[in-house]
């Protein structure tokens, strides 16, 4: 099928930055080798969440459950929340992959500074809030990139238009 020009802005897509999440972690769990590859669970402590009209703080309890396949890549499933300043509570579900050398891996694993530049990471993050201000979420498709700093990791939101 065929997109005229005129229905073309209507079926392209764009992206528009939704907000900032630096969410602070803690030492990983780690389960050790299991059929599907190296099981750890990363704790997220707290953090905070800023965009052009999001902001507010994430809440401790959530953590980012992760298997690092036989090829190095890292699969991460994170569940966390975090509360608005408006006093909403917000879940995340954040689905990606880590993709690094082994090096910078080791060099991440250590808490070094590495540069996002030197690794891939992305994900898509999928939002649940109550009716109300932020149900848009709800009804919105959401990607992001991150990197890992030694004590957080950032992530940075944008909507898919």
């Amino acid at each position: 099928m065929r997109v005229s020009a005129e229905n073309r802005s209507s079926t392209s897509t764009g992206l528009s930055f939704v907000g900032q999440l630096n969410v602070k972690v803690g030492a990983p769990y780690v389960v050790g080798e299991t059929p599907h590859g190296l099981r750890r669970i990363i704790p997220i402590l707290g953090g905070t969440v800023e965009g052009p009209s999001l902001k507010g703080e994430i809440l401790s309890g959530g953590a980012d459950w992760q298997v690092v396949r036989k090829d190095g890549v890292a699969e991460l499933e994170a569940h966390y929340q975090f509360k608005t300043d408006d006093g909403v509570t917000i879940y995340i579900k954040n689905v990606g992959l880590r993709v690094a050398t082994p090096e910078v891996a080791a060099r991440i694993a250590r808490g070094e500074q590495v540069s996002p530049t030197e690794y891939y990471f992305r994900a898509i993050p999928k939002f649940e809030a109550p009716a109300g201000k932020y149900d848009w979420m709800n009804n919105t498709i959401f990607i992001c990139t991150a990197f890992r700093n030694p004590e957080t990791v950032v992530i940075q939101v944008w909507k898919v238009l």
